[in-house]
């Protein structure tokens, strides 16, 4: 199937040939012709239109009318010149704030905030505008992608339309403000800063967004677990014993968990948090969070106030408003927030203590299933973890959520969350939540056996906008990435989702983050559903339209396939095929680059010399 974006178009007609594509109505010809809706009235962005910024524009809003400057030259080779506000213009498209905006229309800055988006037709002129800090930025990219055709599905794949004229709709009026304020994941495209801008990321902890050209964003400092070596180390545990816990696993004095409860463990923290924001003065937020282990203290301080609060939650939110407190008092022009987890043996809310007003509860789904979606009333796990998000939405106006889409046991192995990932957005949203980061496959570059480029854009897309048409960004993505094969992936994709969440007699099944491949959870399929999908597979790779690049990515992805069939020994990977199948797939991960079976150090890389007996996910250099 030819990928739908090859001119430039309206958007009441992009969306119109998006659902016309998905339903296989309508396929775009080689050289294709733009013709527009007659019902749709255009203006033709001509040669003789001019760029209008501010003589005081920002270096966003400067990088923003280059960034147009750009893809219109690009798209018809008409180079429009950038210039200021202060003569006025026949034809002008605006950009960012300028003197036009009072006289020639308003907008409501204090709602538009750092990041919303204004775009705008009065009469021949076209305004793009948007927040004060990233939202001009935001704005562009908005106008290049729904009014010019433009993507950016992957740092090496992307695509801007030629045409001869350039139309958009002559009546614009488009206002959309984010429902988060922070919006991230770390898969590995977010690494490229104007992948992240395009898409409105906007996480200085994965992206290097920290030039102002490009709008800034929000930073941690820590991020996670902090601590647990950042705020406290062990030199501290040794210069003052008394601020090791009293573990609830290992019932002694440990150096896993501080006291909370001591002064001395206050007093070293917040030294050091004063320490960092004087290192680090860009940063919005700053991590005050529990360590990666539930060996938590337990001293009879610490146990009286977990009574108290019915949850040890209550002494985190409890030490976290204190540190914010002096943060605040130390910072007051800073608008720095303290930010803690809601994780593992502090997911449930206080009874008692509530977040202060620069305290971001940071709440995790570790233990949720990624089968269902979070408010399905049939999944025990994700009901429970309903009810903690319910309680902490009551006591606090800033939660986060760190969320997870990917196996880290099994990075090359599916992870079926499809159905899920803006479900669970959706659920965010409505729930108070106003910041969530997608933990995915940091570690892709060395084992993106999945679909690791098409995860990280709907991601993206959802983020910012739960409610964005998803179906659509999958046929548009996989068919710019894989070309003319880009129809097999998408059914491929949409055959193990309907295999997912339930058995084959349609009882509810669940998988987690680090599920095993051979879980009913991850997806039961029978005899006819392997010999369909592995018929899309083989038509994919034998499809004689592609490019060199668009089948190596038909091929890694199909890694994640295999990698399951080997674990649940499907077709090839039956016992008496089983080892010569399992060195053709060793050889072909090492072709394609794969190089790490799961998350971590170099012990959980893909060894030399695995046990052809056992399945892909042993082959690990811890094994040999």
């Amino acid at each position: 199937m030819s990928f739908i974006y090859n001119a430039v178009i309206p958007r009441i007609l992009v969306l119109f040939l998006a659902f016309s594509t998905i339903t296989g109505i309508w396929k775009a010809p080689e050289v294709p012709n733009i013709v527009q809706p007659e019902a749709v009235e255009t203006l033709e962005i001509t040669a003789d239109y001019v760029i209008v910024t501010a003589g005081n524009a920002t270096a966003a809003e400067h990088n923003a009318a280059v960034i147009l400057q750009k893809y219109l030259k690009d798209i018809n080779g008409n180079m429009l010149d950038i210039v200021l506000d202060s003569d006025s213009y026949n034809k002008e498209i605006v950009v960012g704030i300028t003197s036009r905006e009072g006289s020639l229309y308003s907008v409501d800055r204090t709602a538009l905030s750092n990041e919303g988006v204004f775009i705008k037709t009065v009469d021949d002129t076209i305004i793009i505008t948007g927040g004060s800090q990233r939202g001009t930025l935001y704005a562009i990219y908005t106008f290049l992608e729904d009014y010019l055709g433009c993507r950016w599905f992957a740092k090496d794949v992307t695509y801007t339309p030629t045409a001869d004229k350039i139309l958009i709709p002559k009546t614009i009026d488009f206002l959309f403000i984010p429902q988060l304020e922070y919006r991230a994941t770390n898969w590995v495209s977010t690494r490229d800063a104007d992948w992240s801008v395009a898409h409105k990321l906007n996480a200085l902890t994965f992206s290097p967004l920290d030039d102002e050209s490009l709008g800034g964003g929000v930073g941690y400092i820590g991020f996670a677990h902090s601590l647990q070596g950042s705020l406290i180390k062990l030199s501290d545990y040794e210069a003052f014993p008394e601020t090791k816990a009293l573990g609830a696993i290992s019932g002694v004095r440990t150096t896993e968990h501080p006291c909370l409860s001591e002064e001395k463990t206050y007093e070293i923290v917040l030294d050091n948090v004063f320490r960092l924001l004087e290192q680090y003065p860009k940063m919005q937020i700053i991590s005050v969070t529990q360590p990666d282990n539930s060996d938590y203290c337990v001293c009879d301080a610490c146990k009286a106030v977990y009574a108290e609060e019915g949850s040890p939650s209550g002494l985190m939110v409890r030490f976290t408003n204190r540190i914010a407190d002096a943060v605040l008092e130390r910072y007051p022009e800073r608008d720095i927030s303290v930010d803690t987890f809601a994780y593992t043996y502090t997911r449930q809310a206080p009874a008692i203590t509530v977040p202060r007003d620069n305290v971001v509860i940071r709440l995790c789904s570790a233990e949720c299933c990624f089968a269902h979606a979070l408010n399905d009333d049939s999944c025990r796990r994700n009901v429970e973890f309903m009810k903690d998000l319910s309680e902490w939405k009551k006591i606090c106006n800033r939660i986060y959520v760190w969320d997870y889409t990917t196996n880290f046991v099994h990075y090359n192995g599916p992870f079926n969350n499809w159905a899920t990932m803006q479900k669970n957005l959706q659920v965010f949203t409505s729930n108070n939540v106003i910041g969530v980061f997608e933990e995915g496959n940091a570690q892709a570059s060395e084992c993106n056996g999945e679909f690791g480029d098409l995860r990280a854009y709907i991601l993206a897309k959802v983020l910012w906008d739960p409610n964005t048409d998803v179906d659509k960004h999958l046929v548009e993505f996989c068919n710019a990435y894989y070309g003319d094969a880009g129809d097999y992936m998408v059914k491929y994709i949409k055959q193990i989702t309907k295999r997912t969440g339930k058995d084959l007699l349609r009882q509810p099944t669940h998988f987690r983050f680090y599920e095993k491949m051979d879980n009913k959870g991850v997806m039961q399929l029978g005899l006819n559903d392997v010999t369909y999908i592995d018929n899309l597979w083989a038509d994919a790779k034998s499809t004689t339209t592609l490019s060199e690049d668009q089948l190596f990515r038909v091929r890694l992805s199909e890694i994640s396939w295999r990698y399951w069939k080997a674990h649940n020994n499907k077709r090839e990977f039956s016992a008496f095929q089983f080892e010569e199948s399992a060195k053709l797939l060793y050889a072909d991960m090492k072709e394609l680059g794969i190089t790490r079976i799961q998350a971590g150090g170099p012990e959980y890389k893909l060894s030399d010399n695995p046990d052809f007996k056992q399945p892909p996910g042993e082959w690990k250099v811890i094994n040999d």
